[in-house]
């Protein structure tokens, strides 16, 4: 652009100095009042003549302007170091200026942004013309942010494509050219660009079948109808396995596919993390077996096809022993053994699972499943019984099986496992071997259910009773306390023994409940002070279950429940069967017997002579005394081998400082013999049978209601018993 000549009427040239203000005449009004700011430079770089307009930019008049100031006088700092340093070199070198950016400092006390354009005169001087590009300037400022927006987004997007592993491609049919971003190339493994054909993408696939199908479907776009939507396995030139997901649609424009557009999305790791969640959900980390979850699911779907099917469940015998003994890592690695071991049992339509510790299940779809099962079992059996490797032939295993069959043992899923269940129980409970639970072990199942529910409704409905069998020394014949024995009045009134439920004391919680009853009432009836009644009861013999020992709070909540009734502990003493002593947790039954024994209380190891105690315990124990099993003493008259078997116990006894008590005394002549062998105390018939205590009178029932319950339940208060029962 050439800028115009100023106009002389602004110039302060000559001898005489114009009216800035006046009209000129060789360009008139309009040059003033241009849109633009005109100024003329001498050689010394002062302003010459400048417009209206300019002035007005400025706000100065032109008075103070013309002939007083240099362009670097109206400019900011800034502006003034951009105009010496390089504007002005570049006027004076190539003698002109071209559209370069310049601020001219505003009447508001902004800045005016310009475009400047300059011309240098033969004389030296030069003229400048500025545009205002205030416009301009926030067009390419709005400009400059679209795209930075836009290359922002464009960021965002390859941000997106990489974290959802999602590439987005298109192809073009007329010209067969593949396009893409750069994350579908990545996830094809290939070199981001332009493709030639569509065998770029198709030739990854691992399944011919789909390639094929693929192919088909997209040289002929025109049925992508609805888009297609398929997930595929790929593998890269590099060898790389990969899950992809793969959707394209077609894209129609005047009547024909114009091109195939879509999306490839990498589902590895979201496949691997589906199949973990799926292991972890239906798989046994240890064996690799099914677990309990899938078990059940697995039985349910086999139940509904209704097929005839074969249930084997396993358990190990005395596994926490091996445990105990090779220790947690080695007992894994045999787990794992013997899961593969049963696992290999099965053909194709067959189910392996691990249901929870040593315990296994088998499933097997069978014409005749009660065949089916009892082959498992005996497959089972022979190969758990070979030798575990790693252990050096030391370890052969024994398991108890429950079998049963679908649907007669049950038609349901949970009826048919329980079953089973019920199966193993009894085979367990027998020592092991493998039976389905029918006929007589179905009995027997069904008896216990009966006992358990009587002493169960028993304790719930407040007719449980406790008798009491007298105990003398032999010596003297003196009263040694009693026994409390333990008796069950049904709703019409009818007594019964242990030996009607005995099996209920097998079952645990109900063992405990009844050892809670027996105990309320005994310490209820040490509480009575009628005279021959509690206080002539002396030290009661109360017999505890193991399921009531083994709890580890067992000695604090009988101290406890003492000191509430206001009953001395010397009071009681604890009967306890030998079994207790050979379980595994025989350190917290001592510390607790320590702490029994130094409150006060007896404690007496019952049936000796049948159990499982060895001379250890009996050293090392802290028991007072040893009940001699009525065995022995009901045949020391008929069997003459009973005799040394008593002499050896009494004087073990004496030799360890242990009390003897012997049990079923029914003559005087066995009294006699027991006295002579050095038995301290006898109970049987012939010193009295077991009776329950007189009522308490009407006036003391309430007082004796009152804060005896050791444990949560509703303390009897004994009306009308009959006063002798057989024991």
């Amino acid at each position: 652009m050439s800028p115009p000549t100023p106009p002389t009427s602004l110039s302060a040239r000559g001898t005489q100095e114009p009216d800035p203000a006046a009209p000129d005449a060789d360009h008139g009004a309009a040059l003033r009042a241009a849109p633009c700011g005109l100024l003329q430079l001498d050689a010394a770089g002062r302003i010459e003549s400048a417009n209206a307009t300019l002035c007005d930019w400025i706000g100065r008049p032109a008075a103070e302007v013309i002939g007083r100031l240099d362009l670097a006088a109206l400019l900011s700092p800034a502006g003034r170091l951009f105009w010496t340093t390089h504007l002005l070199p570049q006027l004076r070198l190539n003698g002109r200026l071209d559209e370069a950016s310049l601020s001219l400092p505003d009447r508001r006390g902004g800045a005016r942004r310009c475009l400047l354009s300059a011309r240098r005169n033969p004389d030296g001087g030069s003229v400048l013309v500025l545009f205002e590009a205030e416009r301009r300037h926030l067009f390419e400022e709005d400009q400059a942010r679209e795209v930075a927006l836009a290359q922002t987004r464009a960021h965002w997007l390859t941000q997106i494509e990489r974290m959802a592993e999602v590439g987005a491609w298109c192809w073009d049919p007329a010209q067969d050219r593949l396009q893409g971003s750069d994350r579908m190339f990545d996830i094809l493994g290939l070199r981001p660009g332009p493709a030639d054909g569509l065998d770029a993408l198709l030739d990854r696939l691992v399944s011919e079948p789909l390639r094929r199908q693929l192919r088909a479907s997209l040289t002929a776009p025109g049925g992508l109808h609805p888009p297609l939507d398929l997930e595929a396995a790929i593998r890269t030139p590099a060898g790389a396995l990969r899950q992809i997901r793969l959707s394209c649609e077609a894209l129609w424009a005047k009547g024909r596919v114009e091109r195939v557009q879509g999306v490839i999305c990498d589902i590895t790791r979201a496949q691997e993390d589906r199949q973990r969640l799926w292991r972890m959900a239906h798989v046994d980390d240890l064996t690799g077996l099914a677990n309990r979850h899938h078990f059940r699911s697995r039985l349910r779907d086999a139940c509904a096809a209704a097929d005839p099917l074969a249930l084997v469940v396993i358990d190990i015998a005395d596994f926490g022993a091996v445990n105990h003994r090779f220790g947690a890592d080695r007992a894994d690695a045999m787990l794992r053994e013997i899961g593969g071991r049963l696992a290999s049992l099965l053909p194709g339509d067959g189910f392996a699972a691990r249901l929870v510790g040593d315990e296994f299940a088998l499933l097997l779809p069978a014409a005749d499943p009660d065949a089916a099962a009892r082959g498992l079992a005996a497959a089972a059996a022979a190969a758990l019984e070979a030798p575990l490797a790693g252990f050096g032939g030391t370890v052969r295993l024994r398991a108890a099986m429950g079998l049963a069959a679908f649907p007669e043992d049950g038609r349901a899923p949970e009826a048919l496992f329980a079953r089973a269940k019920e199966a193993l129980s009894e085979i367990k409970r027998a020592g092991g071997g493998a039976d389905f639970l029918r006929g007589a072990m179905l009995a027997r199942v069904g008896a216990r259910r009966r006992a358990i529910g009587c002493v169960r409704d028993a304790v719930q409905e407040d007719r449980i009773r406790v008798w009491y069998q007298p105990k003398l020394r032999l010596a003297d014949g003196a009263p040694d306390g009693h026994e409390a024995l333990v008796r069950i009045f049904d709703r019409a009134g009818q007594i019964s023994g242990p030996g009607d439920w005995a099996e209920a004391l097998d079952d645990p919680e109900c063992a405990a409940l009844l050892d809670a009853a027996v105990l309320r009432r005994v310490l209820a009836d040490l509480r009575r002070p009628e005279p021959g009644l509690g206080p002539g009861l002396g030290r009661v013999a109360v017999n505890v279950s193991e399921h009531s020992l083994r709890r580890g709070d067992f000695a604090t909540h009988l101290l406890r429940a003492l000191a509430r009734a206001g009953v001395a502990a010397a009071q009681i003493e604890l009967e306890i069967v030998e079994t207790v002593l050979v379980d595994q947790r025989t350190p917290e039954l001592v510390a607790g017997f320590e702490r029994l024994r130094a409150a006060g209380i007896r404690i007496t190891l019952d049936d000796f002579g049948t159990g499982f105690a060895s001379l250890s315990h009996l050293r090392d124990l802290p028991i007072d005394g040893l009940k001699i099993e009525k065995s022995f003493v009901l045949g020391l008259q008929a069997d003459a081998r009973n005799a040394p078997i008593l002499r050896a116990i009494v004087m073990l006894a004496q030799a360890l400082g242990l009390h003897t008590v012997a049990e079923g005394v029914e003559s005087a002549e066995v009294a006699d013999l027991l006295r002579e062998l050095g038995c301290q105390t006898a109970q049987g018939y012939h010193f009295g049978r077991p009776q329950p205590l007189p009522d308490p009178e009407p006036e003391l029932a309430p007082e004796l209601a009152q804060d005896q319950a050791p444990l949560p339940l509703p303390v009897p208060v004994a009306t009308g018993l009959p006063q002798r029962v057989p024991d």
